[in-house]
């Protein structure tokens, strides 16, 4: 199917999960919860419900972006779940291990140490001093104790995005006439990394199929230039049916990576990614299920 396709198809998905699961009302779209459903945490999984509504109430730094009303309301949107797939993991870290070492494909990983939402290294201006930030974080010391990370981008119907004239982001990837020109931050963790084949143009990094791909692979780069890591992985997690991941932008961005960024860099479906959770958790009886009946169809 098109893309258009699978998106219409997700909204039809969601809708009847909401008619048909939740058992509410909508409010103006189909596919949004009325206010009062939303703040009851109905898009989380509902034995982990109350314990993610109280990890949102936390404070957040000022260098970060507080949780969007359309977290809670939309259930199209892929904000919330990180929340339902990968909070959950922090109550069996033995089973986040063994299941982070089958989809990086060996034996890396001695010892989880925390799995953490919406995270980015601080102080900012020492990596690539903008809001770059991974959806999930995965903590973790290597076979000989040292300490590495795992960043993970979580997609459902999104796609690329524009680049904006006037805004920051447009600042750091574009000069005054248009040119790509990349900030300091970017250009040294993007040579630095060794990720890309040698002669990768930058107006392709810097693309919106490519863009946020690049920035996230390259905020862990920095990380590991900066000392903080040994080893650091990107993963990009989409749904196999959103044709702009499987088919267009994850086959084009591995083209463009070398021998070493292909090793720190995983294309990961939710259907892999399901099927190994319940090989490795045993967390939550109807947990797994859950996910898959809401996101896979």
């Amino acid at each position: 199917m098109s893309y258009a396709e699978f998106k219409c198809k997700a909204r039809e998905h969601q809708v009847r999960f909401r008619e048909e699961v939740l058992g509410v009302d909508y409010c103006k779209y189909p596919n949004v919860l009325h206010i009062a459903d939303a703040l009851k945490g109905l898009v989380f999984y509902a034995p982990f419900r109350d314990e993610i509504l109280e990890e949102l109430r936390k404070p957040v730094p000022k260098t970060s972006s507080a949780p969007s009303g359309q977290m809670l309301t939309n259930m199209l949107r892929s904000e919330h779940i990180p929340y339902n797939i990968f909070f959950p993991m922090r109550k069996n870290m033995d089973g986040c291990r063994e299941l982070f070492n089958d989809i990086l494909s060996k034996e890396e990983i001695g010892r989880v140490v925390s799995i953490d939402i919406e995270f980015h290294p601080e102080p900012i201006e020492e990596y690539l001093a903008d809001h770059t930030a991974f959806d999930v974080y995965v903590s973790y010391v290597d076979m000989d104790g040292r300490p590495c990370g795992i960043g993970i981008e979580v997609k459902y119907t999104e796609k690329e995005y524009p680049l904006k004239e006037g805004t920051s982001e447009y600042k750091h990837v574009k000069d005054d006439d248009g040119n790509t020109r990349l900030f300091p931050n970017y250009l040294n963790a993007t040579l630095g990394s060794g990720y890309y084949k040698e002669g990768v143009s930058h107006d392709l990094l810097v693309s919106n199929k490519f863009r946020q791909i690049w920035r996230n692979h390259i905020l862990g780069a920095s990380m590991v230039l900066h000392g903080n890591i040994h080893r650091f992985t990107s993963i990009t997690l989409f749904p196999e049916a959103n044709v702009h991941f499987s088919e267009d932008a994850m086959p084009k961005y591995v083209e463009l990576l070398s021998d070493a960024g292909r090793e720190s860099f995983v294309a990961l479906t939710y259907e892999r990614l399901f099927k190994l959770m319940e090989r490795y958790f045993k967390i939550d009886e109807g947990w797994v299920e859950y996910l898959k009946n809401r996101y896979i169809f």
